[in-house]
């Protein structure tokens, strides 16, 4: 493929992520996306020959932007870091920036509508999840319960009008004492 051919498939996918992230799965049809990336319709196909396979790189591209930032987290922890650290760190990695986190939670509560959705983001989460191990297994935490409890805090601090980002922190710190950590 031409680097021109390149950015225009990236152009698309780019639209794809939008539209996914802004409206859901159900929103994501090969029109929106080549009005959003200002270019045929055709150009859409031509670049992915399915709906299914447009969704699917979209929702890839996505949880990689996801398990991108859980990474950089971790890889920047000292070894050494205490609990209190190692929570914020986590919370960091998997939340999205402040302003952000509404939208990330209302697409995330959609995309298992979509099986390529669902599916993409089911082989992506493995990273999510050994970058959060990297973080919170030294003092006791699996990645997977770190995950849902901060999931949980951010649907329950949006609901709530508070901050999510403060709430599972503090959720966070009351697992570790429970768990004895």
């Amino acid at each position: 493929m031409t680097s021109k051919g390149e950015r225009r498939r990236q152009a698309v996918l780019t639209a794809a992520v939008q539209v996914l992230l802004e409206q859901g799965p159900t929103a994501l049809t090969h029109r929106e996306v080549a009005t959003r990336a200002g270019c045929s319709l055709s150009a859409t196909t031509y670049y992915f020959a399915s709906l299914s396979d447009l969704v699917t790189a979209a929702g890839t591209q996505i949880v990689a932007r996801w398990a991108e930032q859980a990474e950089r987290v971790a890889d920047r922890l000292e070894a050494a870091a205490p609990q209190h650290t190692r929570i914020s760190a986590a919370v960091e990695a998997v939340l999205p920036e402040p302003d952000q986190v509404r939208g990330h939670y209302e697409h995330l509560a959609g995309a298992g509508r979509s099986e390529a959705v669902a599916a993409a983001y089911a082989a992506g989460r493995a990273r999510v999840d050994a970058a959060v191990e990297r973080i919170t297994g030294p003092i006791g935490l699996d990645a997977e319960l770190v995950v849902a409890v901060i999931d949980g805090a951010a649907i329950t601090a949006l609901s709530e009008g508070q901050d999510p980002a403060t709430l599972a922190r503090d959720l966070l710190a009351r697992t570790l004492v429970t768990v004895g950590g």
